[in-house]
């Protein structure tokens, strides 16, 4: 999991100062004095201060002044970390990765301060140089710091009494997260789920989440998956769990259904900005009749990025439902931007409808045809057409027409159960009987004699 690599480096930052916008205009002179004050701990060799400063800058457009605090910044913090301070290495070493603020990017200089702070015992710089050089295919390296990384975090709970510090809880974590998935030590997933919930955090609860969700480790248990993510829900606000813990209750997911606790975190998701529960909510309100609701809902997922929430904006702009005014130039601007920038699988159909409508049959079919390699079932009758149609775009060919039909029909699209029905009952048929003069009644045994035996030879594959 590659996100978990700059995790416990960012874990050890200190947080940035978050603008309140519900408080008051401070007063020119205030905000003298308090910059006066953090200007003098800066030049004192208050490295903290010295952020604070060049962020400052950074925030109202004084690129120079910004600059300067910047470059004491990274000397401050050289000079501290020059000094053994382990801190200061690792944020130096990301900053340098990331290229922070005004803080250049060299990835070299990163390298080597990870590496004096895994030297310096932090093992979370020696993980971090584990997937450096795995991404660089150096796996003899990787497995060198990866085990560094391990063997440090065992020592850390060698000797463990109740009640655990941060410190411990996050290297059982990490430990049983390595023992998962046998980084730097053997693979051991039972030792490794039982360190996870010893750990009992935050990031032992995600984990333990996916773990039961998806079957890693452990038998899949969704139920019990979804109780951590529920906890998480609860203890931490983590919107995004409580979209999953929304999902599972209102349509049953693992859980028996609840409706009422579905509503109640899938609100929750929504209160906490989640794109997908607010598009989720959209839904459920279109279902009820409640179109302008729904629409705004649908809005608002939409300026998030959200892909398949700009294809139901691009299409109630389309037809102009409910109050929602049409426009057309809009709804095309939507949907090509959901297709195209997005891959929403949806946008495409939509688009080939509108030129259908409109009499533009190639641009229709080349949107079609996005939509079914997209895997929409819709799309997929007018796909198995369009092999069969000369200039239409796509290769000539009757097998990838019986090929898209299947395949819709097995999704249990019903024009692509009609075309395939009418080509194998109809149509075969009756170039048999005007090639060979083929009784009809001989065909349709043998057609139906054909897919039965396809049909067994399709559940003895899905079997093994």
């Amino acid at each position: 999991m590659k996100f978990f690599s700059l995790i416990a480096a960012i874990a050890l930052l200190p947080l940035p100062m978050q603008a309140q916008t519900t408080e008051p205009e401070i007063p020119a002179a205030q905000t003298d004095t308090a910059t006066n004050e953090l200007t003098q701990k800066a030049e004192s060799g208050d490295a903290e201060a010295t952020r604070q400063l060049y962020s400052q800058y950074a925030l109202s457009g004084d690129t120079q002044q910004a600059k300067k605090w910047a470059a004491l910044y990274e000397q401050q913090l050289t000079a501290q970390a020059d000094t053994g301070d382990v801190k200061s290495m690792m944020l130096l070493a990301t900053g340098y990765m990331n290229g922070r603020d005004y803080m250049p990017q060299d990835p070299a200089k990163a390298v080597s301060w990870f590496v004096r702070a895994a030297e310096a015992g932090q093992p979370a710089a020696a993980y971090i140089l584990g997937e450096i050089f795995t991404q660089h295919n150096n796996k003899a390296e990787a497995d060198r710091f990866y085990k560094q990384a391990y063997d440090a975090y065992a020592t850390t709970t060698a000797n463990l009494s109740e009640p655990l510090t941060t410190e411990q809880r996050q290297a059982l974590y990490w430990q049983g997260y390595m023992k998962l998935m046998g980084i730097g030590t053997e693979k051991a997933p039972e030792q490794g789920i039982t360190l996870l919930q010893q750990a009992d955090n935050e990031w032992a609860h995600q984990q333990l989440y996916r773990c039961y969700v998806k079957g890693i480790g452990v038998k899949q248990d969704i139920e019990k998956g979804i109780s951590y993510a529920r906890r998480l829900a609860d203890e931490t606000g983590d919107g995004m769990m409580a979209f999953v813990v929304g999902s599972a209750y209102l349509f049953g997911t693992g859980v028996e259904k609840d409706e009422a606790l579905g509503h109640k975190y899938l609100k929750m998701a929504d209160d906490a900005n989640i794109p997908q529960a607010i598009h989720l909510n959209g839904t459920l309100l279109q279902a009820e009749g409640k179109t302008k609701e729904a629409w705004e809902h649908f809005n608002r997922a939409a300026s998030m990025g959200l892909p398949e929430s700009m294809t139901e904006v691009g299409k109630m702009l389309m037809h102009g439902i409910d109050g929602v005014e049409q426009d057309v130039a809009r709804a095309l601007q939507m949907l090509n931007t959901a297709s195209d920038r997005y891959s929403d699988p949806r946008a495409p159909w939509e688009l080939g409808c509108y030129y259908d409508s409109i009499g533009e049959p190639e641009l229709a079919n080349a949107q079609y045809k996005i939509a079914s390699d997209r895997g929409v079932i819709e799309a997929m009758a007018r796909r198995g057409l369009l092999h069969i149609t000369p200039n239409s775009g796509v290769s000539w060919s009757p097998t990838q027409m019986y090929r898209w039909w299947r395949l819709g029909s097995d999704a249990g699209d019903p024009t692509c159960s009609l075309y395939l029905n009418l080509f194998l009952f109809v149509f075969i048929p009756i170039v048999l009987i005007l090639a060979f003069g083929v009784p009809i009644v001989v065909v349709h045994i043998l057609n139906k004699k054909a897919m039965a035996e396809e049909e067994q030879q399709e559940k003895q594959e899905t079997d093994k």
